[in-house]
């Protein structure tokens, strides 16, 4: 066995005839392949156990190992687009030729050699085994990054999921409960993490606070200012906005969300606000006292169902030095009165249309006669068959405060 100079492409070359060797080897060699040779078919065998091969150039008629022998060894441990094998034949007929490529070989030349069209041959061969390995490669290369990408998608589902459950667990499971009131609310985010916050707190003085918020967006970003919102507005917890720390006292709705939008002005990195109602509801004198930062329209409910003429201000982080309105509105018995976010009335039809205001209304005059959280819940049912299959596109949440006796 022979070796030539140094090349990535490696062919053997298996001939009983010594001339018909060396002269492939030759001519194979001045193109830039490196060559091994062979005398025979066990050397060839042996070869090719031993070493990795481009290309076989492989003689049909030898003494002790034929050429069809060789070639059905190697198409065992190969197929022809891994190993291509050309066959050579001193014979004429068909039948050969016939039965080499029907074994698998790549494709053949006959004796004597024409060694032009031989090394065509084999550079057609040796293109197309290139092309095929760039395939392969491409393959294993996207294979790999699919692995990687699906590998990083399953962190950071896992990841959102832990997310969305710790979000889940500062949210209140359940209302207070308050003799002569029914609270309720319904919470459906449209990703994993939420945008949308809401809270009931009975507050040290006997009052009732209540917000509900909408952070622009939703996802990840717009969770993280909810979840932020959440803390600060949950009087129980230490560093709230809710309760002046000196006194005790509960801080007017005007001054705590004036707190908020002096903390949370929109910047150029997080383009960011929010929209909100922040009230406190005076259980003795049944008046709740609320500021509407741009959230949606209230709805009063009961026996009388309508969008409350309310002050609107600008939305909370859009602009400094904003005055915040005070509202008040008085519940009657068996009224009640509706918040809730922007996600239920521009929640969408597979024919495009709006849910709307009207239409939200109607609902709550048609269901006068039911209590607050059972109202909301045949709302989320009516949001969405709305919605039908393509869901909500974004955040929905609803809270109601209904005065009972």
């Amino acid at each position: 066995m022979s070796e030539a100079s140094e090349s990535r492409e490696r062919i053997l070359v298996v001939d009983d005839n010594e001339m018909n060797r060396d002269m492939l080897s030759r001519r194979l060699q001045r193109k830039g392949y490196h060559v091994d040779t062979a005398i025979g078919g066990r050397e060839a065998l042996e070869a090719l156990d031993a070493e990795s091969y481009d290309l076989v150039l492989l003689d049909i008629m030898m003494p002790d190992v034929d050429g069809f022998q060789v070639l059905e060894s190697a198409r065992r441990q190969y197929d022809a687009t891994e190993l291509p094998i050309i066959m050579a034949t001193a014979k004429t007929e068909s039948d050969d030729i016939v039965k080499a490529l029907e074994m698998g070989a790549s494709d053949y030349v006959t004796k004597p050699i024409d060694f032009q069209v031989t090394l065509a041959r084999v550079n057609t061969q040796m293109h197309l085994k290139a092309s095929i390995d760039r395939v392969r490669l491409l393959e294993k290369s996207l294979a790999e990054r699919n692995a990687e990408l699906e590998s990083a998608n399953k962190y950071m589902t896992q990841s959102l999921e832990s997310a969305a459950k710790f979000q889940l667990s500062l949210l209140q499971e359940t209302a207070p409960e308050i003799d002569g009131l029914n609270i309720g609310w319904i919470y459906c985010p449209c990703d994993q993490l939420a945008g949308d916050s809401y809270g009931v707190y009975e507050l040290p003085d006997g009052q009732l606070l209540i917000y509900q918020l909408d952070v622009t967006g939703h996802g990840v970003k717009a969770a993280l200012l909810a979840v932020t919102l959440l803390h600060l507005l949950n009087p129980e917890n230490p560093g709230n906005v809710v309760i002046d720390p000196v006194s005790g006292n509960t801080i007017a709705p005007a001054a705590v969300v004036a707190e908020l939008n002096a903390r949370f002005q929109i910047n150029e990195e997080s383009n960011q606000f929010f929209t909100m109602v922040y009230g406190i509801y005076d259980c003795s004198s049944h008046c709740l006292t609320y500021v509407n930062a741009a959230h949606s329209t209230s709805i009063t409910t009961g026996s009388v169902t309508s969008l409350v003429e309310e002050d609107s201000d600008l939305p909370v982080g859009v602009m400094l030095g904003v005055e915040f309105t005070e509202n008040q509105l008085e519940l009657q018995v068996g009224q009640g009165v509706a918040i809730y976010s922007d996600g239920i009335i521009e929640a969408i039809a597979p024919d495009g249309e709006l849910y709307g205001e009207e239409r939200l209304v109607n609902f709550f005059q048609q269901e006068s006669n039911t209590n607050g959280l059972e109202t909301l819940r045949l709302l989320e049912q009516e949001l969405r068959s709305w919605c039908g299959e393509s869901g909500f596109q974004d955040d929905v949440s609803a809270l109601v405060l209904q005065r009972q006796s």
